[in-house]
């Protein structure tokens, strides 16, 4: 299989991967119906440096210390099962929570909280994306089409580059479409539903990761 072909096959996969719905994608759309686009931008973004993590010591070879340790996989996998049910608790809290009407004040508490919220969100994607195992044997996987001795740096970073701006570029459009005004509106109405359902996706992927992981 020649360079072009091999790359438009995994950046294919990974376009696929990257919609269908799994812990990545479900942190990212909770983030963004219920902070806005910025939010979600950030979060996502938090996704892609957890990417990187990923790619890094999957191209470095890394991966052989997860496949010969039993206990390094599980504690990284009942790790991430739990922070997914943590976020999926604050979540449904937040969404019962009744919003609060305060006086306006001076504007520096209000973009120390913006903040607080960007770095929140981002951790959050950072976290989901790096303590999930199952991505480390995806990355393997990915690689294995395209990864050999005879490689050049310049293509594989070609490659790298390729599947963050794929992952990315669905986070943008699909913040993008949920957070236009018309559509964003009708989200609104149902915005604390979704919210819970979003949670109760979220618990489920963690509380499968715990059992799973702990049963290995």
């Amino acid at each position: 299989m020649d360079f072009t072909t091999a790359l438009l096959s995994i950046l294919t996969i990974h376009l696929m991967a990257s919609i269908s719905p799994g812990p990545d994608f479900v942190v990212v759309s909770q983030q963004t119906l219920r902070q806005g686009r910025k939010a979600g931008m950030v979060c996502g973004m938090g996704v892609c440096v957890g990417l990187l993590v990923h790619i890094s010591y999957s191209v470095a070879g890394l991966t052989t210390v997860f496949g010969h340790s039993d206990y390094m996989t599980r504690g990284i996998g009942i790790f991430g099962g739990s922070y997914l049910v943590f976020l999926a608790y604050k979540s449904i809290k937040g969404s019962f929570a009744k919003p609060t009407q305060e006086p306006t004040q001076a504007e520096a508490p209000v973009q120390a909280e913006k903040k607080t919220k960007a770095k929140s969100a981002f951790w959050s994607g950072l976290i989901v994306n790096i303590f999930n195992p199952k991505a480390a044997i995806y990355f393997i996987s990915l690689f294995s089409i395209i990864i050999s001795p005879t490689l050049e740096t310049e293509k594989l970073l070609l490659v790298i580059i390729s599947i963050i701006a794929v992952q990315m570029t669905w986070y943008l459009t699909f913040i993008f479409i949920v957070t236009i005004p018309s559509v964003r509106v009708k989200f609104d109405r149902k915005v604390y539903l979704i919210d819970r359902f979003l949670a109760i996706l979220m618990a489920a992927m963690g509380i499968y990761m715990i059992i799973t992981y702990a049963l290995i």
